[in-house]
């Protein structure tokens, strides 16, 4: 809010000084800064879904590809020009899940991906099955993640001690709420590197009736 107050002063103020170049550049970090601000609102709202008591979310069988899909399409729309390619079993599974908390979690895995890869190469979202769990792999191919914050990444800090206010700042919160997200469904949720790039992994539990007709 400091940052899109400032700019718009700075605009609202200065602005018949300034060349069309500048002030492009004043609206784009309003819109950058407001999509970010709205991003971490719908994360903060998004754990107040869950039971702080028990740590737990009310579940309903859901389709996997239905889940799967509009995840898509609202990160599409908030991210144009990104290319994900996608895999999902063929057959119909059903997933006690809250859809609205995971399609967060793969919203945000996603944005991560495509911000902070730094590849043009499309990110890849499968999903496979396997002991009583569904498994869901979001892999970019980009420079991968430092070894010395693997163990540390869904603690919630920032992605650099020294994180610059670009519009993508906040990924370690991202992942905590990822990962409160998962251990609320009773599932686990992991990062590694891969030779190209990194890969997040979130796994849960299938229940009955998982595989329909």
């Amino acid at each position: 809010l400091t940052s899109i107050i400032g700019t718009s002063t700075s605009y609202l103020e200065q602005g018949e000084h300034m060349d069309e170049s500048q002030k492009t550049h004043l609206v784009k970090t309003i819109a950058e800064d407001a999509q970010w601000l709205l991003n971490m609102v719908e994360n903060l709202l998004s754990v107040t879904r869950i039971n702080n008591q028990t740590a737990s979310v009310n579940t309903t069988l859901e389709p996997l590809e239905e889940v799967v899909s509009a995840a898509l399409r609202r990160f599409y729309k908030r991210t144009p020009g990104a290319k994900v390619q996608a895999r999902i079993p063929d057959e119909l599974i059903m997933l006690p899940m809250d859809a609205t908390l995971i399609e967060q979690v793969l919203i945000n895995l996603l944005e991560n991906a495509v911000y902070h890869s730094g590849s043009q190469t499309p990110t890849s979202l499968s999903v496979d099955t396997d002991n009583g769990f569904a498994h869901f792999h979001v892999r970019d191919y980009g420079s991968g993640i430092s070894p010395d914050r693997l163990d540390t990444l869904f603690d919630g800090y920032p992605s650099t001690p020294n994180h610059s206010s670009d519009s993508h700042k906040g990924m370690g919160i991202g992942l905590s709420i990822c990962k409160t997200i998962i251990n609320a469904h009773h599932g686990q949720i992991s990062a590694k590197n891969h030779p190209d790039g990194a890969e997040f992994i979130f796994s849960l539990p299938l229940g009955e009736n998982t595989y329909g007709s």
